[in-house]
């Protein structure tokens, strides 16, 4: 075929199926290759925001025309792994144990609240329920930590220490943002922040999700059956366990924290941890009753 014959009709249309196949192959090829790459980097390409911008234009009639423009921003892995990290840094605390001598590093811990109560939550494992604790905040500052015991929270992996200061005009951080542990999928990306002798991180991916299924009863008036659901024990992930620290969070890529490393999680696999939940429901549980306390002491005192 001599391309110079051909009128400007056959040459639009030779153009068309060129343009046609090439895509076809570009889409192919792309396919291929988010298939072959690791979870890391298609995570990355997949954090992409889409943000709907409305402009509202009038037009020659009286009804207003609206235009919506779609802007694409990417959003590197890297971003948001720098992100999460400043979120949580001032969150960490260093627990030391009071002693005859000096004070003993036992492990750290992270900064809950709930209706003005301050705790530091960490592993059980490592407190005294009869010991005295020193905090010490990311800034430098000191407090005083007291095992607190909450009710039908005894058996749980996790303990908190209630916070006292000793300046009225502490400025506390503010608590963490606990995650969704019903959204977590295998491979998703995960860190967790080391701060004894300085703040380093490591990272990984989640490797496993151990559940237990667990019947719940229905009250016997309800007249409605019991049902079976599945409970999130631990979180498995293949994190370097050298770089884990007893009471250490684990954090997703938007900064909320999913787990904690306890010793009942280091039994199950030294990289896993326990569901952050464990932890949402200890605090939430000593503010009601230490709400209940000291409305008791008020009515007293009237």
């Amino acid at each position: 075929m001599d391309i110079e014959r051909l009128t400007k009709s056959q040459i639009v249309l030779l153009v068309l199926l060129v343009s046609f196949v090439t895509s076809i192959a570009t889409g192919i090829v792309t396919v291929t290759l988010l298939e072959e790459a690791p979870p890391v980097v298609t995570q990355t390409i997949n954090r992409i925001v889409e943000k709907t911008v409305e402009r509202v234009v009038p037009g020659n009639t009286q009804t207003a025309t609206v235009i919506e423009t779609k802007k694409t921003i990417v959003v590197n892995e890297e971003d948001l792994i720098t992100t999460a990290i400043e979120k949580n840094k001032d969150k960490i605390v260093k627990i030391y144990r009071k002693t005859a001598d000096k004070p003993i590093y036992v492990g750290v811990g992270v900064l809950v609240s709930k209706s003005g109560i301050v705790a530091a939550a960490t592993d059980a494992s490592i407190l005294n329920p009869n010991g005295v604790y020193i905090v010490i905040l990311s800034n430098g500052e000191e407090a005083q930590g007291k095992v607190v015991k909450v009710k039908e929270e005894s058996d749980k992996p996790t303990s908190l220490l209630k916070l006292t200061f000793t300046k009225e005009d502490k400025v506390v951080p503010r608590s963490i943002k606990y995650g969704d542990i019903n959204s977590l999928k295998l491979g998703y990306t995960v860190l967790t922040l080391q701060e004894k002798e300085r703040t380093s991180i490591a990272l990984g991916i989640i490797s496993g999700l151990d559940e237990k299924e667990t019947k719940i009863k229905a009250p016997e008036e309800s007249g409605k059956e019991s049902k079976t659901i599945s409970v999130l024990q631990t979180i498995e992930t293949n994190i370097n366990s050298n770089k884990i620290e007893k009471g250490g969070i684990l954090i997703n890529l938007f900064g909320d924290v999913i787990g904690i490393s306890t010793s009942e999680s280091r039994i199950h696999g030294k990289s896993d941890f326990t569901p952050i939940q464990v932890i949402q429901s200890q605090i939430i549980k000593l503010a009601t009753a230490e709400t209940k306390t000291e409305t008791k002491t008020e009515a007293k005192t009237k």
